[in-house]
């Protein structure tokens, strides 16, 4: 009897071990000891994003960066978020982006799969496609912000600062050359400064 008692509690121990361990999984600290750390697998739903303001996004977004400047990010399953936004998207925000390779967005806000529409061309500036993807960004998914996210050393800035002239280059930097002119003279406050990023 007490055989079998044993056997029961290994078995309910063991169960619950394995049920643990799908949806916990452990991640060594740069400290001596191990932590649990949760793997977000949550994907946001309408509900969530109907109730979210312009303001509560960014607040995300800034509350983010601060996580991946100090390199704590939130450890996320994204083979899981994939899976369960399959069936459909409900992204808070739409961030236009510049093509840089070093600079991926979902990281930079520290922001999972389907949480946020990502429209990157060199020097993020707006032409018809992108101005249209933003539409159907926040009228039809119902972003809930449109964040243009730049980023120093620009090689598509500084080509249209240097007159570059090659291949299509040549007309997608003419289209960048106007901001650039603008800013030659301007007095304001940048953005980051504000934020005190």
């Amino acid at each position: 009897m007490n055989l079998k008692i044993n056997t029961i509690a290994f078995m309910t121990a063991a169960v619950l071990l394995s049920c643990n361990q799908e949806t916990k999984k452990q991640t060594k600290t740069t400290s001596k000891t191990e932590e649990v750390k949760q793997v977000v697998t949550h994907v946001m739903t309408k509900e969530e994003q109907v109730k979210l303001t312009p303001d509560q996004v960014l607040q995300e977004f800034i509350d983010g960066n601060k996580r991946f400047q100090r390199g704590a990010t939130t450890t996320r399953d994204h083979t899981e978020q994939v899976r369960k936004s399959a069936l459909g998207q409900f992204p808070k925000a739409v961030v236009l982006s510049c093509l840089d390779s070093r600079v991926p967005v979902e990281d930079v806000f520290d922001q999972g799969l389907g949480d946020i529409f990502v429209g990157r061309v060199a020097g993020n500036f707006v032409n018809e496609d992108l101005l249209g993807s933003m539409e159907f960004a926040c009228k039809v998914a119902g972003a809930k912000l449109v964040l243009v996210m730049g980023h120093q050393h620009c090689g598509a800035v500084k080509g249209a600062i240097d007159d570059v002239e090659l291949g299509n280059i040549t007309a997608m930097l003419a289209k960048i050359k106007p901001a650039v002119k603008m800013s030659q003279d301007f007095a304001g406050k940048k953005f980051l400064k504000m934020m005190n990023l």
